[in-house]
């Protein structure tokens, strides 16, 4: 099991380091579209979306398994705090397994779109048509991993072993 959590880690790692060279990407791309622009008068013609398609999503996606298996997802404890500790713990689990539903179902439906647009070429309708199915393929991928992520977290607590992955 700490072999799987480690891998998911490692996974983790990998979309949070695709998500800092969108962040990167982005100032790079903008940067050289002002300096163009100010220079010669020769903007970038597809800036916008290059930077709404293909750096965004990862940039926002890309570190949700992160925030799953860290626990960095907002949570809210009115009512936790007065449970006696096995309700707490059961309500971890329920609330986790439920969060792993919600991230399959997601999976589903953003794999099914990903497909559709993969199959009909999907193209941006801006300055230029830039090709923008292979992006449709990162919410699927994202949601599919951070459901193995919520689960793995779901194990882990369900054998009391509640410390950071």
């Amino acid at each position: 099991m700490q072999t799987v959590i480690r891998l998911a880690g490692s996974l983790a790692r990998l979309q949070l380091a695709i998500a800092a060279l969108a962040v990167f990407a982005i100032l790079l791309t903008v940067s050289v579209d002002v300096l163009l622009r100010a220079s010669v008068n020769a903007p970038i013609g597809a800036t916008i979306e290059i930077v709404s398609f293909y750096y965004m999503i990862p940039l926002v996606f890309f570190p949700i398994m992160m925030l799953e298996l860290t626990g960095g997802h907002i949570d809210t404890d009115l009512f936790y705090r007065l449970f006696p500790r096995r309700l707490k713990q059961i309500s971890i689990v329920v609330s986790v397994l439920l969060t792993t539903a919600i991230y399959l179902v997601l999976a589903y439906f953003t794999f099914k779109q990903a497909v559709i647009s993969t199959n009909n070429g999907e193209v941006s309708m801006g300055i230029s048509h830039l090709p923008i199915w292979p992006v449709r393929w990162v919410l699927p991928i994202v949601f599919a991993t951070s459901a193995i992520a919520a689960f793995l977290l779901c194990v882990k607590r369900f054998r009391g072993r509640d410390q950071d992955v």
